[in-house]
C-alpha cells in the first residue's frame, strides 16, 4: 500500500467516529431527573444508580482507579463532580451537556479498555473534565446541598463498587478490555438514544 493511500485511511479511521459522534448526537435524557421529582438526598443518593450515563462512568473510574493504582483519579472524579454541581445549581444546563456526558462515558469506557497507554496527567485531566460535567447536569437538576450531597454520596459508592469489581478481575485483562468496550458501546448507544 502507497502512503497516499495510507495517510487517507488513518484520515478516515479518526474522521468517522468524530462524524458519527455529531450525527448521533441528540438531547437523550437518559435517566429520570429531569422533571420535579428533584430535591430530597434520598433523589440524590438514588440518581447516580438511575441514570445509565452517570452509573457507567462512575464505574468506569473506579475500576481505571483500581486497575492503575492510582487513588488520585478517585479523588479528582468525587472533586471534579462537586465543584461542576455547585457550578450546574448556580449556572444551569447549557445546550450540548447531555451529548457530553455521553461522549465522556465514551472516553472513560476508552480509557478502560485502553488503560496502559494512557498516561497519568492524561486520566487525570480526562476524569476531572467528564466528572464536572456529571456534577454539573446533577447540580442543574438537584434543588439543594443536601441532594447534591446524596449525588456525591450515590456516586462514591458507584466508584467503590467499580473498584472492587477491578479487583476480582484484575488478572483477566481481556475481560477489562471487554468492559470498557461496552461501556464505550453503551455509549454510542445513549448518543444515538436507543438507551
Amino acid at each position: 500500500m502507497n502512503k497516499y493511500i495510507k495517510s487517507h485511511i488513518t484520515r478516515f479511521r479518526f474522521a468517522l467516529p468524530c462524524a458519527l459522534l455529531f450525527v448521533f448526537t441528540n438531547v437523550s435524557h437518559a435517566h429520570p431527573g429531569h422533571g420535579a421529582e428533584t430535591g430530597s438526598i434520598g433523589w440524590g443518593l438514588a440518581h447516580p444508580f438511575t441514570g445509565i450515563d452517570h452509573l457507567l462512568a462512575a464505574l468506569a473510574v473506579g475500576m481505571l482507579a483500581m486497575l492503575s493504582r492510582r487513588k488520585s483519579l478517585v479523588v479528582a472524579f468525587l472533586a471534579a463532580g462537586v465543584l461542576g454541581a455547585f457550578g450546574g445549581a448556580k449556572m444551569g444546563a447549557f445546550v450540548g451537556l447531555e451529548t457530553l456526558l455521553a461522549v465522556s462515558v465514551l472516553v472513560f469506557g476508552l480509557a478502560l479498555a485502553f488503560r496502559k497507554q494512557l498516561a497519568q496527567t492524561a486520566a487525570l485531566y480526562v476524569v476531572g473534565i467528564g466528572a464536572a460535567m456529571h456534577g454539573w447536569a446533577h447540580g442543574n437538576e438537584a434543588t439543594g446541598a443536601m441532594s447534591i450531597m446524596g449525588v456525591f454520596l450515590g456516586t462514591a459508592a458507584i466508584v467503590a463498587l467499580g473498584a472492587v469489581t477491578a479487583h476480582f478481575i484484575r488478572r483477566a485483562p481481556r475481560v477489562v478490555t471487554g468492559i470498557g468496550a461496552g461501556i464505550a458501546t453503551a455509549a454510542l448507544a445513549i448518543m444515538a438514544g436507543i438507551l
